[in-house]
């Protein structure tokens, strides 16, 4: 699960972008320069920027340059993914804040949503990734929920914010993740969600549900993640394969 390079060197464009260290309408570095400024390359810089230019975050003109056309949090940040589990990505590439560590003890409605075990005891906390930093403008608000024996994770996550939490245990328990369930579906912002998001409750979100398992169906973590309809839309595309049907 580990990232791409390319995908890491967008990491770092975008964050060049919402911080404000290279304006809307500003003429970004080109592809060599990049290459040298990252150490990676040309290659590697090119499928970054096609990435940003996908999330509509910049515009590639020819003899212009590559222009910075909008701040990640100015607007909706349209993803187009192959790979239903990549979503996860789109919150990984912003900064990462845990807060409301807490234990709970997992109810029956809790158990059908997210594949636990009913009455068991599970560690709850916080997953707020932000657009930057220094603004702490919400892009998505997880609740991530690990077995009690790894409530650690939570301060692991901290020292690692680009790792996904799935990753760190897998890296822990020296387990795979073999199987991602993720359910999607409208809903209205609780109090508690829509504090963060300085949205009033009731407003509409996307909510997914994600149980992450082992080969032998059992849960590793599982989480729920809240976006704001108006900043996220998610759209996955299928290509046909010669003449063998589609892709999944």
């Amino acid at each position: 699960m580990r990232k791409k390079l390319w995908q890491e060197v967008s990491e770092k464009l975008v964050a060049k972008i919402t911080s404000g260290d290279w304006p809307v309408g500003s003429i970004i570095p080109g592809e060599i320069e990049l290459a040298e400024q990252l150490s990676v390359s040309r290659d590697t810089v090119r499928k970054a920027l096609d990435a940003l230019v996908k999330a509509e975050l910049v515009e590639r003109r020819p003899h212009i340059g590559t222009r910075v056309k909008s701040k990640v949090q100015n607007g909706k940040f349209l993803h187009e993914l192959s790979d239903i589990r990549a979503i996860d990505y789109y919150g990984n590439q912003f900064p990462r804040l845990i807060e409301a560590t807490e234990d709970v003890i997992v109810t029956k409605e809790l158990s059908e949503q997210l594949c636990l075990t009913e009455n068991e005891p599970w560690v709850r906390f916080k997953n707020i990734r932000v657009a930057d930093k220094n603004l702490n403008e919400p892009v998505v608000v997880t609740y991530v929920y690990v077995r009690k024996s790894m409530a650690y994770v939570a301060e692991e996550a901290k020292r690692h914010p680009r790792e996904l939490i799935v990753s760190l245990i897998e890296g822990f328990l020296d387990i795979e993740c073999a199987e991602v369930r993720q359910t999607f579906s409208a809903v209205v912002m609780s109090p508690d969600v829509a504090e963060h998001f300085n949205s009033k409750p009731g407003v509409p979100a996307l909510k997914i549900v994600r149980c992450y398992l082992d080969r032998e169906g059992n849960t590793i973590t599982a989480s729920e993640s809240f976006h704001p309809a108006e900043r996220f839309a998610f759209t996955v595309v299928n290509r046909k394969k010669h003449s063998f049907g589609f892709l999944s």
